[in-house]
């Protein structure tokens, strides 16, 4: 079989895993390089000096991990019970919980941090999650957020594609989260956090510009 035909089988996978499972096809995700890589360089930056941090989204736990091994003190939340469930199975050590990015089930001022990748693109009242992530940050602390930017086009994702020198599954998740993921504009992040009362940081660029993150001060 040639090279164009063993990639749509792998995205006809992917696309059945989204449907049938989709808690399996995000572990995969989870634990490709370009995925994998892309987080820890959007936490190292930070060189975060707090201690308890939510992620928001946190889907099967990838990310908790990495900033448990790193010395932090995370919770993650997530609004599937199964992701939640396979999370918990990787690491019972780590405060894992079901709960709604709109109504967060957390006193106010209670973390350092609270980070969020790949979820305010996709929930319909973005102010409010915003906002809820702003209310359960301490004063002092930052909220971070990180999400596929517009603008980005297939021809863009060959070049990345190539540089990365991903081919087959890796390259077809690639592929689909470009496609199928909602697209941001820098702007309109900012907006948000700043009608959130935070005061916003320069975008940092990821994957030659097809995702990008702003961090937010509670001032």
């Amino acid at each position: 079989m040639n090279d164009k035909v063993i990639q749509n089988l792998y995205l006809m996978q992917i696309k059945v895993l989204l449907a049938l499972n989709p808690t399996m096809l995000f572990n995969k995700i989870n634990q490709l390089d370009w995925y994998r890589n892309m987080l820890h360089r959007w936490i190292d930056l930070h060189n975060f000096h707090f201690e308890k941090i939510l992620e928001a989204g946190c889907a099967t736990g990838s990310l908790c991990n990495y900033l448990d091994d790193s010395g932090f003190s995370p919770t993650g939340i997530d609004a599937s019970s199964s992701m939640i469930k396979k999370a918990k199975a990787l690491n019972s050590n780590i405060d894992y919980q079901v709960a709604n990015i709109l109504d967060l089930p957390f006193d106010s001022e209670v973390f350092d941090a609270v980070i969020s990748a790949s979820l305010i693109n996709i929930v319909d009242n973005k102010q409010l999650a915003i906002n809820e992530m702003s209310r359960i940050c301490k004063k002092g602390g930052i909220i971070s957020i990180l999400v596929p930017k517009q603008g980005f086009t297939d021809e863009n994702l060959e070049s990345l594609s190539n540089s990365l020198e991903i081919s087959h599954f890796s390259k077809a998740s690639l592929k689909t989260w470009h496609r199928l993921a909602p697209k941001m504009k820098i702007q309109e992040i900012q907006n948000l956090l700043s009608n959130a009362g935070l005061e916003t940081k320069p975008p940092v660029y990821y994957l030659q510009n097809l995702v990008f993150s702003i961090t937010a001060i509670k001032t």
